[in-house]
């Protein structure tokens, strides 16, 4: 099976990181897309670093997907001003084309940051399209619209799983190891929280939500809901 990522900025994978973990030990193959390269996100960097926010982030990135031998592909729109036009959801069909995409994890639908929201959308529309040769024509026009699952945003934003995954000590470790791939994005939640990088913030989501479950650590999803990109039982 092929699991594709497609989230708005590198380090969003972080919410499903130890179900891909889970899914590599399994056999499964992986890609990993984002809309932006995030490069405004290294506000409280030099100004020579946030210059090339793109490039370092870039790298990041490819350093997660290394751990997965999956390719990593951006579709290079400005972070913090992504707008879904024809172009760009051009560009996604073709890419969940080119990836052969099976599986899709993406965000919630509601979110606190507006590319979230908006991927969220264009994920939801571009799946559709994708087994449709009328529409973006390119190679490798899908069998079938992608099954998309929704990955847990955290509190305040009404997401209620129906889904979940758990996984032990090891993982939860490797989970951590590889967020930290980030390194810039952990220098900046360290700044915001006083300490706390998103490896922490996401050890202790995972451990609230395994409370859940009576297990160590778990990650939550939701299935879309839309016609023809519902998860099937055995995704």
């Amino acid at each position: 099976m092929k699991y594709v990522c497609v989230f708005a900025h590198p380090d969003d994978e972080m919410r499903c990181l130890g179900t891909l973990l889970r899914l590599r030990d399994a056999g499964h193959e992986f890609a990993f897309v984002t809309i932006t390269t995030g490069d405004k996100g290294l506000p409280y960097h030099p100004p020579e670093e946030q210059r090339r926010a793109a490039e370092i982030r870039t790298v990041e990135m490819q350093e997660v997907a290394s751990y997965f031998d999956a390719d990593y592909i951006s579709l290079a729109r400005e972070d913090g001003f992504v707008i879904e036009d024809a172009e760009l959801r051009t560009d996604l069909i073709r890419t969940l084309r080119q990836v052969g995409a099976e599986v899709v994890f993406t965000h919630w639908t509601t979110d606190y940051n507006p590319d979230h929201v908006l991927t969220a959308k264009l994920v939801t529309d571009s799946a559709l399209l994708a087994p449709l040769s009328s529409f973006a024509p390119s190679p490798g026009v899908l069998a079938h619209a992608p099954r998309i699952w929704y990955v847990d945003p955290g509190l305040g934003h009404g997401f209620e799983a129906t889904h979940f995954v758990a996984f032990g000590p090891e993982h939860a470790d490797r989970k951590a190891e590889l967020i930290r791939r980030h390194r810039s994005q952990m220098d900046v939640m360290r700044e915001l929280s006083g300490g706390e990088d998103y490896a922490d913030q996401m050890a202790e989501q995972d451990r609230f939500t395994g409370r859940r479950l009576l297990v160590p650590h778990a990650e939550s999803f939701r299935p879309c809901l839309t016609d023809r990109r519902i998860p099937w039982p055995s995704d």
